[in-house]
């Protein structure tokens, strides 16, 4: 197997496990800081936010930047799917950036606010759509590269 498609299977792997983490994220967790008491609810939040590094904002943040890197080391494909993987990558980016972690970081400091979740809930929405147009695009690459 040439490396090229290698590179390709490996971003597969990371781009499904994102997608599953971003819906997960969309329909139960975020939601689920609505349900949580005042009185517990910074020490929830930060609970979340001390586990989440490893598994979710590392690959988060590698499925945003590493389809650059898959345009130059990965197979040919038509330009329009690196394109439209690159440019996904950049809307879960500025969505994370600017309007995601501020958010966090409000709830953490001042605990629980249900407008300041609901805005979470809402302005998650692009990236778990941007996600999703990785994780499509990814599978016509792999139809691409692999359906021969």
């Amino acid at each position: 197997m040439p490396e090229t498609h290698l590179y390709l299977l490996l971003w597969a792997a990371l781009s499904f496990w994102v997608l599953g983490q971003i819906w997960l994220v969309q329909i139960v967790i975020y939601p689920l800081f609505a349900k949580v008491g005042e009185r517990d609810y910074v020490g929830y939040h930060g609970f979340y936010s001390r586990r989440i590094p490893l598994p979710v904002i590392l690959p988060g943040f590698a499925s945003f930047l590493l389809p650059i890197a898959l345009a130059f080391c990965g197979p040919a494909v038509p330009p329009w799917m690196t394109i439209v993987n690159i440019a996904a990558g950049v809307v879960g980016l500025l969505v994370t950036v600017g309007l995601e972690i501020p958010r966090h970081g409000k709830l953490e400091r001042l605990g629980k606010n249900e407008p300041l979740i609901a805005e979470l809930i809402r302005y998650n929405w692009p990236r778990t759509a941007s996600i999703t147009v990785q994780a499509i695009v990814t599978m016509f690459m792999l139809a691409h590269v692999l359906g021969g």
